[in-house]
């Protein structure tokens, strides 16, 4: 057969074909994800990390990108870190300061960049000296911290009900809330005449060695202490270590912060107690925080300071003790 019209023919077929032809989504550009920014003092240090983590895993709830630099106990460090989040436009920063003064300009300069800045303990509300803090709002730990420090007098006073002499051991980095802290307790324990303050150590290095260091040599400078009070655990390990050493067992040791490290030693009696900082729940209050300002709700939907309450444990209650690890898993 001959075909007079293969033009013909072929037409349906074409316009088959061209209907058939798959059709090109293009998508639609996606939102860049928001950033938080979050600066560590030192991330080594497992109280700090807990808090980073909490907030981290609450923004990621969110749709948040999370984005953690560490200070590693260096203030110099800490204010580069400041800058680079600045330079990578993030949307807000979250920021734990060493030096609370020092680090002032560095956040005036972000907030003037449009970033909304959030704090952990930048200022102690109960201190007799505050630094004008340039963050929105910030979260304060185991506040407030004066009836901290008089809670620990107490505790002494109930292991040590004839009083003694007291050593404290402090961070060789003028942190503003840790050295808020220390004056507090040197205050209230120079108000109990059944008590000496035999004075202050610092441990330079932020661990459990530096710990021991410091009260080694401070044993050789007092030859009779009765309390070792630190401003935090792995601090208070280290002590331990060297208060063993000299065999002088006797002497209590109190912790802060209730870190990992020391809830074993508090059931095997070489730590005697120590402060639980809650830090878990400190960072999912800096998330909700920041989540709340970068959402702009109404300031009546956010508190610019939030205060997470410090709970006390020893021997006899340490196994009502909830591990930080656990408290994290139940963040979904």
């Amino acid at each position: 057969m001959k075909l007079k019209n293969k033009k013909a023919l072929f037409l349906p077929l074409l316009v088959v074909a061209a209907l058939t032809v798959p059709t090109v989504v293009v998508p639609a550009t996606a939102a860049p994800k928001i950033t938080v920014g979050f600066s560590y003092p030192i991330e080594a240090n497992s109280y700090l990390k807990a808090i980073g983590v909490g907030a981290q895993k609450t923004l990621a709830k969110a749709g948040y990108k999370f984005l953690p630099i560490d200070a590693q106990l260096d203030g110099n460090k800490q204010i580069s870190d400041i800058e680079t989040m600045i330079t990578r436009k993030v949307d807000a920063m979250i920021v734990y300061p060493l030096d609370s003064n020092g680090l002032k300009p560095a956040m005036d300069k972000a907030k003037a960049a449009g970033i909304k800045v959030i704090t952990m303990n930048y200022t102690v509300n109960d201190s007799k000296k505050r630094p004008a803090s340039p963050a929105l709002a910030q979260v304060q730990d185991a506040f407030p911290q004066r009836s901290l420090a008089k809670a620990k007098v107490k505790y002494l006073n109930r292991v040590l009900p004839k009083g003694g002499n007291v050593l404290y051991v402090g961070l060789g980095f003028p942190v503003y809330a840790l050295e808020a802290h220390a004056n507090m307790f040197k205050e209230e324990i120079s108000k109990d005449s059944k008590f000496t303050f035999l004075g202050r150590v610092d441990n330079q290095s932020d661990d459990a060695e530096g710990g021991r260091q410091a009260v080694e040599q401070a044993l050789i400078r007092y030859p009779k202490v009765d309390a070792v009070v630190a401003y935090n655990d792995p601090t208070a390990l280290g002590d331990y270590s060297a208060i063993a050493a000299r065999g002088k067992i006797d002497i209590k040791i109190v912790g802060n912060q209730m870190q990992p490290e020391v809830v074993k030693s508090i059931r095997q009696g070489a730590v005697d107690g120590s402060w639980d900082f809650n830090p878990v729940e400190s960072g999912i209050s800096l998330a909700n925080l920041t989540i709340s300002i970068l959402k702009k709700e109404p300031k009546a939907n956010w508190r610019k300071t939030i205060q997470t309450p410090a709970k006390f444990y020893d021997a006899s209650t340490i196994s009502e003790f909830v591990p930080w690890e656990t408290r994290l898993n139940r963040i979904k």
